[in-house]
């Protein structure tokens, strides 16, 4: 009778358990941006330098870049300079690369540290009071480096039907097309699915309050219903492009550009919106091709999962106001990988920090062809082991102070 009862016991225990995995559906991650995105960017050359010392960061940095693209008459660039500076905020010793295709590296404007060059690398060594300024300028090898850059320029220009070559002027019926393409734009792989609601607006409101902090969220675990159905997803950085076309002086009368300049502004999601078009016609003077100016940053992700009410899904739920649960899910994944996209054009060069704050400006200037130079004694071949060697040296002769100096900090 024991038997029976001690059996009667476990399988009302293994009906329970039975019951308890059948209510819990099975948990998957969100599709997760690393491993679905581009690598790129930052630019991230196949091979670099080996540092003689191991990287040592302080605390939180701060990275701001400028990207410099020069273009040809036709929109094609032919050159890329990029000026990154890094604020440190920390006491100590600091050694760390950044990997970039260089071809020379010059020290940037309020720097208070001068900039190595290794294969592949800008190098920075040294010692920082508790906050420090490094600036560099990196010339790039554009060939590695344009296909990385968020936006194409195509520049037509015919007077009377014919092209207008760039070191050419003519005299007769003027037009010009500029396009800007936003050139973010990829496919991710992602899935569709019937998500379990509460796990699903936990989520959704984790990585809106992620966004809102300037982060990327944790935790992005759904439980599903049934199995995932793998798609293709469309990604891309909105862009705000703003900048001007321009003849010069007395060459083009062209209504609507005063004196010449037509000037414009737009925000370009890489979707809805992915290209700008622009056309002049009018009368041109000894005219010569037009010149580009533009600036691009990185613009707002917007937020096309705002719950009803604006407070939370989770409260949303409460209310049986979480709508359609397969559309809500497409909607999540899309504004995770747009803002992860987004953040990868904030760093056209890595930051030494990737949690760190970071922002890049791109500004594209139509302007002649130059001649690289290379940087003060840092060529594209230059090895600087026997000054990592020195440094080490230094270093470890230095410890005992650096100690005295942070404990007394």
């Amino acid at each position: 009778m024991r038997v029976f009862g001690a059996a009667v016991v476990t399988g009302v225990v293994a009906w329970s358990a039975t019951i308890a995995a059948a209510a819990l559906p099975p948990i998957r991650s969100l599709p997760w941006p690393p491993a679905v995105l581009p690598q790129t960017p930052p630019l991230a050359p196949a091979t670099s330098g080996v540092l003689p010392l191991s990287a040592r960061l302080l605390g939180r940095l701060e990275t701001r870049e400028r990207i410099v693209v020069g273009l040809d008459a036709v929109g094609k660039p032919h050159s890329i300079r990029v000026l990154q500076g890094i604020l440190i905020k920390g006491l100590g010793d600091y050694v760390f690369a950044v990997p970039a295709p260089v071809r020379a590296v010059t020290p940037g404007p309020g720097t208070e540290s001068v900039p190595g060059q290794r294969e592949n690398q800008i190098l920075w060594e040294g010692f920082s009071p508790g906050h420090r300024v490094l600036a560099a300028w990196a010339d790039l090898r554009v060939g590695e480096s344009a296909h990385s850059l968020p936006i194409r320029v195509k520049v037509e220009t015919t007077v009377d039907g014919t092209r207008l070559a760039a070191d050419e002027s003519r005299s007769g019926k003027l037009k010009v097309i500029l396009t800007i393409t936003n050139a973010t734009v990829v496919e991710a792989r992602s899935f569709e699915a019937e998500p379990e609601p509460v796990s699903l607006a936990q989520v959704v409101d984790r990585i809106r309050a992620a966004i809102r902090r300037d982060v990327f969220a944790e935790g992005v675990n759904v439980g599903f219903f049934n199995g995932l159905t793998p798609v293709r997803q469309r990604v891309a950085a909105p862009l705000h492009v703003e900048g001007t076309l321009s003849f010069a002086q007395g060459t083009a009368r062209i209504p609507g550009a005063r004196d010449g300049v037509a000037r414009f502004s737009e925000r370009l999601d890489g979707l809805r919106r992915a290209r700008l078009r622009i056309e002049l016609d009018g009368q041109a003077v000894n005219a010569t091709a037009p010149k580009v100016a533009l600036r691009v940053t990185t613009a707002a992700v917007g937020d096309p999962v705002t719950p009803p009410g604006g407070s939370s899904w989770a409260s949303a739920l409460r209310r049986h106001e979480l709508g359609n649960a397969r559309r809500l899910l497409a909607r999540a994944i899309a504004l995770e990988l747009t803002y992860a996209r987004t953040r990868q054009y904030d760093t056209f060069l890595a930051s030494p920090d990737q949690a760190g704050p970071a922002s890049a400006t791109y500004v594209y200037r139509t302007a002649a062809p130059t001649r690289a130079t290379a940087g003060s004694g840092s060529g594209a071949g230059t090895d600087h082991t026997l000054g990592w060697v020195v440094l080490a040296l230094c270093l470890a002769a230095a410890g005992p102070a650096a100690l005295v100096i942070w404990a007394h900090s």
